[in-house]
Order: C-alpha cells, then structure tokens, then sequence
C-alpha cells in the first residue's frame, strides 16, 4: 500500500531561503553588529556553509534606519558594467526610501529616469557615468536618510574573469574603487562581500599582494557545530517527514560525514536516504541504509568536480599542480605532513609561498589540520577524499 510521502525540507545546489532556509543568527548578528559601526565586511568561510543564504536573510531582514539589497554579480564583464550594476541596486535601495522620497523625485526628474526596475535603470535622453552619479549621490544625501548597503556576491569570480579576459587593469581599477569608498566620508554606503572562491588568491594574483582587503572585517563563518548539526537534522524533518532519526541514526548520520557539518553536506545524505527510502515505499530505515547512501554519494561526480574545476580555473597552472598533488597525496595516504608538503614544493619550485597555498585549501574548505597534530593536513570532508581517490586512483608518489 502506498503511503503519503513527505521529503526533508533541504535543497541542494541553490541557496536555501525562506523555509528551506536554516537560521544562522549568530553570523548574521554578528554581520549586523559590524555594519552599525560602519564597517564593510567580508563573510569569510569555505565553501558550502551557506554565505549565499546569510546574504539573503541579511536582505529579507534589514535593521531599522537601512535598505538592504543582494545581487550575484557574475555575470559582470567590465569595470563600466559593475558601476552601471551597483547605481541599478542604489536606485532601487532608494526607490523605497521614506526618508529619501522627496530627493529622490528631485534626482529622477533632473536626470530623467524613466523606469527603475531590478534589470536596470533607463533614461529618456543621455545615459550618465555611473561612476559619478554613484559618488554624487553619497555627496548629496543627507543624514537623516537610510544608509544603504550592497550584498554582492561572487566580487572574487568578477575579477577572476577580468583578469583572465586581458582587462586586469579593470580588476584593479574596481579593487582601489571599493577601497577608496571605504575609506571616504560616504557613509550612507556600505558593503558586504562573498563568493564561492577565496578572494584573497584571487586578488594577489592580479596585484602581486592583498593590501586592497586589509580594511574588510572578516565575518567568519563557520561550519555547524556537532549539537547543532544535529539540531539541523530535527529542523530539516521537522516538516513531518515520512523518515525520521532517532539519536542512534543522528549518530550514525554524523559518523560518516564527520566532523565537516554544514547544510550541503548533511543535505546530500538526508536527500539520498529520503530517495531510497521512498523508492522501497518504507520510511524506516537502519545504519546500513545510512552507509549505503554516503557510498552513493561518494560516487557522484556531480556534486564535488567543481571543487576541482575551481582551483584549475582560479590558480596559475604551476599553482594548481602543486595543490593537486598534495590533494592527490592526501586522498591515497590519508594525511600529509609539512616535510613532505615542502620536499614537494621543493620539486615544484614553490618554497616561497607553499604554505600560503596551504592555507587557502584550509579556509576554503578542502583541507584541515588534524587534531592531535597541527602539522598534519587531512580532507575536511570524507566525500573530498573520496572524488579525488577516484578522480586520479592510481598515485606513485
């Protein structure tokens, strides 16, 4: 007999938002706190944590006295292109301003504007340079209005790309830009940056250094921690779901994602257990149907080649190989310690910065240090491992 099945409240690839989306109040109070003394903040955090998903909760919610606005920026291909997108989003932050509306009807008549919309902004006459409209609007708005704040996601990827397409000059022209309004008196405008790809690799390899960040304050955020995995297991199911976990499968649940906890992950396992279970039409389940679902995991290449393709499209070719190696090292040995992470960069020519190469595997997500010993380096994730395993299954070291 068929039974009325309800799935897990997850979703996996997209960021979770409204009730797929699991409250982080921790970093967004945090984010929040830093904005209020006028910071621009940098959400520092490997990825798959769910940065994407803050960034929209921090949208949805706004604190009092600020307008709040989210964009993926990828698709920016030009230093003119990103202005043009940041003065879309500043109209539209004050196109719902109280305190603003009698300047801003002002502003539309004198540079006729004739629509305002989230694709963009259109003029009757002259398009203007965004750039300047930008820095005249925080000359003119007075304090009594709204401070606005601009959540841009992907600003690594952008820059990436400028770089890659010959235009590095415009990378670093958008770089020195965001820092200088960082350190003017506008301070209606504040930022928040995220991307998928750790910005810091990304900005010394187009300016040789990272000077342009050391302004931003790091909001970490970090991956659940064991009770609150745990707690994400019940919120997730907590919809009635057809399967439920008792402590023992928690346990065992947790057991084979091990210590790296996020809602991709923990996703990925009540996604494949939910499946299976209700192909067999019988939501109890057992340990065993737990192993059976981390294997078929394991055996996606969907879900982690991009962790991969990351680092081959982001490094230099050099680089790249030297991190391959290690991560290849890693996947058939287990773990990898310092002296053999330098005779290798040795081989490679990398003795200058090998560990800062390291230490970007580290913040984004692939590797940690083990416990017992710091400098032992072991895959965060047991499903890491196992892609790299099987991406490159035969290693002579």
């Amino acid at each position: 007999m068929n039974i009325k099945w309800i799935s897990p409240k997850i979703i996996v690839g997209s960021a979770a938002t409204g009730d797929y989306y699991y409250p982080r109040t921790e970093i967004v109070n945090e984010i929040w706190d830093e904005l209020e003394k006028g910071n621009f903040i940098l959400i520092a955090a490997p990825r798959r944590v769910g940065k994407t998903s803050i960034m929209r909760d921090i949208e949805a919610n706004p604190r009092e006295n600020y307008k709040v606005i989210f964009e993926n920026i990828q698709a920016v291909k030009s230093e003119t292109d990103f202005y043009k997108t940041l003065y879309k989003l500043i109209l539209n932050c004050l196109s719902t301003s109280k305190k603003a509306s009698k300047w801003f009807s002002s502003y539309l008549k004198n540079k006729q504007i004739t629509e305002i919309s989230t694709s963009g902004v259109k003029f009757e006459n002259k398009v203007p340079d965004h750039l300047h409209e930008i820095n005249n609007i925080f000359r003119e708005l007075d304090n009594s209005t709204e401070t606005i704040v601009l959540l841009l996601d992907e600003l690594p990827e952008v820059l990436h790309k400028l770089d890659k397409a010959g235009k590095k000059e415009e990378a670093v022209a958008i770089l020195h830009q965001l820092r200088a309004w960082r350190q003017t008196d506008f301070k209606k405008l504040q930022f928040v940056f995220a991307g998928s790809v750790g910005i810091h690799y990304v900005v010394k390899n187009i300016e040789g250094r990272t000077s342009s960040l050391n302004d931003l304050i790091p909001a970490i955020c970090n991956p659940l921690s064991k009770s609150e995995a745990k707690d994400y297991i019940k919120w997730a199911t907590s919809n009635n779901a057809s399967v439920q976990y008792d402590k023992e499968l928690q346990a065992q649940l947790l057991l084979k994602i091990q210590h790296y906890y996020t809602p991709y992950f923990i996703n990925l396992m009540l996604g494949e257990i939910d499946k299976n279970a209700k192909k067999r039409n019988n939501p109890t389940i057992t340990e065993q149907d737990i192993d059976q679902a981390f294997l078929n995991v394991e055996k996606s290449n969907e879900h982690f080649a991009d962790w991969k393709k990351r680092l081959y499209d982001y490094m230099p070719k050099s680089d790249f190989n030297f991190v391959n190696d290690i991560l290849i090292h890693i996947a058939h040995r287990n773990s990898i310690g310092i002296q053999a992470i330098y005779d290798k960069a040795v081989k490679q020519e990398k003795t200058i910065d090998y560990m800062d190469m390291i230490h970007d595997l580290v913040n984004d997500g692939y590797l940690t240090e083990t416990s017992e010993d710091s400098k032992n380096y072991i895959f965060i994730s047991p499903f890491l491992k196992a892609f790299w395993k099987r991406n490159n299954p035969i290693y002579n070291e």
